[in-house]
């Protein structure tokens, strides 16, 4: 949605700052004008510059779970770790135009659920053309270990309906599966959002949410680090129905509710809310707006928003410069980009850097932001959103009747079942490569889990029960016996080779 108008520079500094971060799924971030930015504990390392690549909006990337690259997207097109178009990936449904999206969460890349080999990933995004969205299942093992979108579940769209420019995912109560949220409705104003699960074997379900406030399908969503709540912003730059604004909600990672907290409306017609992410603690909320250039940061006092003003850039001359997207990096620090709008101005330096708030744990200025806090390299940007990042680590709702996978079983009342220990049962060998046995016990379900926490094997036992891991990668792995009433044993412990 390249909405970005002429703005103005002279920043006003109103508050400094730096940035570290450690490994995992979002440790490689690919944006704007090819940047590419690997994170490590010292903090982010600019690595060289990705040629032949744009992204304006809509961008994503992800990393294996030790930091490696694997894939990343504009929306119109996906690469891999060779930084070539992926394998089986070059027909995208009536999508061949510009070389980048104006969808401004319009792509998202999420570790299958219940893989414990990390050898798939899902591929979402937003068709320009048709404003809906698809989903793909990417196997790591094609094209010689470099990936490839399986034929059988290629592009297949995901809802009947357009949806909005919000799109973001975060893991359901069990700790596996992923919700996928998207706004519902392309041109106009809704309350509602659409809901899909996806599980080990595809999309579940997928049902209707009333948010119980209405907003256009402009913006960006971004949960919080429990997923307890998301936050969107939306802007269409006049007063209409609805001015812009920030709206926060509570949602339920058990069954997808969703309920209305409060919003922050527009100052003016002309404030255009964009990007949004919370703080590592979940307790403040920042946006940036693009029309004029501030960054805000939110607090919550009960059911009510407040904001506060910590970025500001001044309106004395207009430069066209314009905050885009602002996310949460793993280092804790709050990253916030600038796109260049107008080359020909004469000032683009500015955005040759990223914006970090080096505490946005802390209340007000001394959150510490550094309008020059990462240097990206001699290349402006006029990319307008960083990498669209679910949280890839948050476990189950302990306690949560949906939390039916974890080592220790739950009731309908959210409260533990005591582990009753069955002395009689074993499995052997203990250190195998990858054949086993469960005996003895009672009649019941055994369930493997890795030490990630994720169901990897579910049989029914009885007697003597074989059971196969070859499938799974070398590690160790615990095995439980579950009673149909939810009781369930402490763990065995086996190993791979």
């Amino acid at each position: 949605m390249s909405r970005f108008t002429t703005l103005t520079l002279d920043a006003v500094l109103l508050c400094y700052g730096r940035a570290t971060q450690g490994q995992g799924h979002a440790s490689h971030w690919v944006f704007g004008n090819g940047f590419h930015l690997e994170f490590d504990e010292s903090g982010p390392t600019v690595l060289p510059r990705i040629e032949n690549y744009f992204g304006l909006e809509g961008v994503a990337s992800i990393s294996d779970r030790e930091g490696n690259l694997l894939y990343y997207s504009n929306v119109v097109r996906i690469w891999n770790s060779n930084f070539q178009p992926l394998f089986n990936s070059d027909t995208f449904p009536a999508l061949d135009f510009p070389p980048s999206s104006s969808k401004a969460n319009g792509s998202l890349l999420l570790p299958w659920p219940g893989d414990s080999a990390d050898r798939y990933v899902a591929y979402l995004a937003m068709n320009d053309a048709d404003d809906k969205l698809y989903i793909s299942k990417i196997d790591r093992d094609l094209d010689s270990g470099l990936g490839g979108i399986v034929d059988s579940f290629r592009y297949r769209e995901l809802w009947d309906e357009p949806i909005a420019e919000h799109l973001n995912a975060v893991r359901h109560a069990n700790g596996r599966d992923w919700w996928i949220v998207g706004k519902r409705g392309a041109v106009s104003y809704s309350s509602e959002f659409l809901l899909a699960l996806l599980t080990p074997q595809g999309i579940d379900t997928t049902f209707i949410r009333d948010g119980s406030y209405s907003c256009n399908f402009q913006g960006m969503i971004s949960f919080s680090p429990d997923g307890d709540q998301f936050s969107l912003t939306h802007s269409n730059g006049n007063c209409g129905a609805s001015p812009p604004a920030i709206a926060l909600f509570n949602f339920d990672r058990c069954e997808g509710h969703i309920e209305f907290i409060d919003t922050i409306p527009a100052r003016s017609c002309f404030k255009s809310p964009y990007g949004v992410t919370f703080s590592d603690d979940g307790h403040r909320i920042y946006y940036s707006v693009s029309q004029p250039n501030k960054i805000y940061q939110v607090s919550q006092l009960g059911d009510t928003l407040v904001d506060t003003l910590i970025f500001a850039m001044s309106s004395s001359a207009s430069f066209g410069i314009a905050i885009g997207g602002i996310a949460l990096g793993m280092d804790e620090k709050v990253y916030a980009i600038y796109a260049l709008q107008l080359p020909d101005a004469g000032l683009d330096t500015i955005t040759k850097y990223l914006s970090v708030i080096n505490n946005p744990n802390v209340f007000g200025l001394a959150c510490q932001a550094d309008t020059f806090g990462v240097y990206l390299g001699d290349i402006f940007n006029n990319g307008a959103t960083l990498p669209n990042f679910p949280n890839y680590d948050l476990g189950p709702l302990v306690g949560s009747p949906c939390d039916t996978l974890s080592p220790q079983d739950t009731t309908q009342t959210g409260l533990y079942h005591l582990p009753l220990e069955y002395l009689s049962w074993s499995v052997y060998p203990s250190i195998s490569a990858g054949n086993y046995t469960v005996t003895g016990g009672p009649a019941s379900w055994f369930i493997v889990h890795d030490l990630y926490g994720r169901e990897v094997l579910r049989q029914w036992h009885e007697g003597a029960t074989p059971f196969d891991l070859t499938a799974q990668p070398a590690g160790v792995y615990l095995v439980y016996l579950r009673a149909v009433d939810g009781t369930q044993t402490l763990p065995r412990k086996i190993i791979r080779q």
